[in-house]
């Protein structure tokens, strides 16, 4: 079961939508089969903040049967998939305090949290200085809680007006526009009707003859008897726009109103409607109404069963050092990739589907996909690789006198093409794959010892034997989620002057740095880490490796930005790929050291 733990904004002057929606989706997620929810409603919050009693006694029929969280050490106790937090404007010390409990997923996050927060959902627009913090991972004004009732048609003309400025209204906004349409004859006061908002002050001064209503408890499935809502920017006005109605919107600042310019809402001024902008927005009916219809969503999306279909797991921190701090390099729906600030690692979070193990067919049907052969087909070229892998391998570890065979250990040996060569040039070579078919391949066809498992089993390594002079990884360092584990378990088994080696991606060849966005969007959900030769040594070093040698191999020269179509700009290409190590791939051969060598 996954469990979330909503964190709203209870900030005074924040108004209640941040609230209301994190108490909407936890009753909502809590309803969906495999998902339950709680929500962080603190009694003691601090100066400037709401606390759970206050909320209680405002939204009683909202908070009614919900789990509540009411303390910092309550849900430091609890055992959470998510912590969403919906809290506007939050800092880089915030999220990383929640992430300390579970992975984040932020909400419409407008402040510096937005950079470190595991996963992103804007169902609101961004300003241009917002924009700077990136993209969301997922975006959709159609995630807002939309009313199920809707008009039939346009209003013509406005006979009834609504004035809902939010369930606080701190800056008074709802009775200033009230007064500024009677006083400017736009409309009489018996056709306006004031909503005050549970947590606002109703004593504010309005025009004789204007109607007071009291918090509604669903504002939103009422709207549709409205023909014009005048608002502030925000969840109103968009649930207003797809009810039908018409729409205009008085904000409290300037950074309100610059987000209903980025929505298209059509607006009257800031802190109250300037009478020009009410003249010209209300002499055409049907123009303020289509031009409300073009602000509102295209869609209704469910929010709460986008948040159920988050795959948990993420540990939200650096595979390799543990460490929190990150700066966000790229987002896409199903994935989110950092840079650790600690060591420099590239990792992935992954949060939708899920570690598929090598089958079978992964190197017949897959293999000839990604090739135009299987992997059988293949073996002539797997065996020159291998061979000049093995050469640089046999000149770092030079033979013992006594003739003794040195031991190399290949995990992911898949169909045994490196094992043969190595067998081949004399060495004692084991295999290890996760595939069964494969291992099976290795140890009955070509008679090498081998066997299927996961390396991070204990009981698979010991069965291997150990330690090894040399042990192999081609391609397969980068699918470890917990990547600090597998070097662990790398520097265990592999003896002291022993050599690790092995093949990866390259975060630092052209492809990468010439398109970073496609890079990380093409890269493989398994593939956890993304590795770049220079940081290599730094990587491995706290692991008890010293780098003896980096290969950077993969180059292609038609991946050069203008290398196609002119002459000699490919040969140029390649030549610049292989001197400034531009590769796609590369090979690390690391030399572990005695503990008393290690690097802290």
């Amino acid at each position: 079961m996954s469990r979330f733990l909503f964190v709203p904004s209870v900030a005074r002057g924040n108004g209640s939508g941040h609230l209301v929606r994190c108490l909407t989706l936890a009753r909502e997620l809590s309803d969906l089969p495999g998902s339950s929810a709680a929500v962080f409603l603190d009694e003691d919050p601090g100066p400037g903040s709401r606390g759970a009693r206050e909320i209680e006694a405002a939204f009683p029929e909202r908070v009614r049967g919900l789990s509540l969280v009411r303390s910092r050490a309550a849900a430091e106790t609890g055992t959470w998939a998510f912590v969403v937090l919906d809290l506007r404007n939050a800092s880089r010390e915030e999220e990383l305090a929640w992430r300390a409990l579970a992975p984040t997923v932020a909400l419409d996050e407008g402040g510096p949290a937005a950079l470190g927060a595991s996963f992103r959902i804007d169902a609101l627009p961004r300003t241009g200085r917002e924009a700077l913090l990136g993209d969301a991972n997922l975006e959709s004004r159609g995630f807002l809680h939309l009313p199920g009732r809707r008009r039939d048609s346009p209003p013509d003309r406005f006979g009834n007006i609504l004035l809902a400025f939010g369930g606080e209204d701190p800056r008074g906004l709802g009775p200033a526009t009230a007064r500024a349409l009677v006083a400017g004859g736009f409309f009489r006061p018996e056709s306006l009707t004031l909503l005050t908002g549970p947590l606002g002050d109703a004593s504010r001064r309005v025009p004789r003859g204007v109607r007071i209503a009291g918090p509604v408890p669903d504002l939103k499935e009422t709207l549709a008897s409205w023909d014009l809502v005048f608002t502030q920017f925000g969840l109103t006005a968009f649930e207003a726009a797809w009810a039908g109605c018409a729409v205009i919107l008085v904000d409290p600042g300037r950074y309100h109103a610059r987000l209903s310019r980025s929505a298209g809402f059509p607006a009257a001024g800031i802190g109250r409607p300037e009478p020009r902008a009410l003249a010209r927005l209300l002499s055409d009916p049907a123009a303020l109404a289509a031009s409300t219809a073009a602000a509102a969503p295209k869609c209704a999306e469910s929010l709460a069963g986008r948040l159920a279909a988050l795959r948990p797991g993420a540990s939200g921190s650096c595979p390799v050092c543990g460490a929190r701090e990150r700066a966000v390099l790229e987002r896409y729906p199903r994935k989110s990739y950092f840079r650790c600030a600690g060591c420099g690692m590239v990792y992935r979070e992954l949060f939708e589907g899920g570690d598929t193990p090598y089958v079978e067919s992964y190197f017949f049907e897959e293999y000839r996909r990604q090739y135009g052969r299987t992997y059988l087909e293949d073996f002539p070229a797997l065996t020159a690789f291998a061979a000049g892998r093995l050469e640089i391998l046999e000149r770092l570890l030079p033979r013992e006198a006594g003739g003794r065979r040195p031991v190399i250990l290949d995990v992911g040996c898949a169909y045994g093409a490196f094992l043969a060569e190595a067998a081949r040039r004399g060495w004692d070579a084991r295999g290890l794959d996760i595939a069964p078919s494969a291992a099976a391949y290795v140890r009955d066809t070509l008679g090498l010892p081998a066997r299927a498992g996961d390396f991070l089993d204990p009981g698979t390594r010991s069965d291997l034997g150990g330690p090894v002079d040399c042990l192999s990884m081609w391609f397969v360092i980068e699918h470890f989620e917990d990547l600090a584990r597998a070097l662990r378990a790398a520097a265990d088994l592999v003896r002291p002057g022993g050599i690790f080696a092995f093949s990866t991606p390259s975060g630092g060849g052209i492809s990468a740095r010439s398109d970073p966005g496609r890079f990380f969007d093409r890269s493989p959900d398994d593939h956890a880490t993304v590795w770049e030769p220079r940081r290599a040594a730094g990587i491995l070093g706290p692991f008890g490796f010293r780098v003896e040698r980096i290969r950077v191999t993969g180059h292609h020269p038609e991946r050069f930005p203008g290398a196609l179509g002119k002459p000699g700009a490919a040969r140029m290409a390649g030549a610049a790929s292989r001197l400034f190590g531009l590769g796609d791939t590369f090979e690390c051969y690391a030399r572990r050291v005695r503990d008393s060598e290690r690097e802290d």
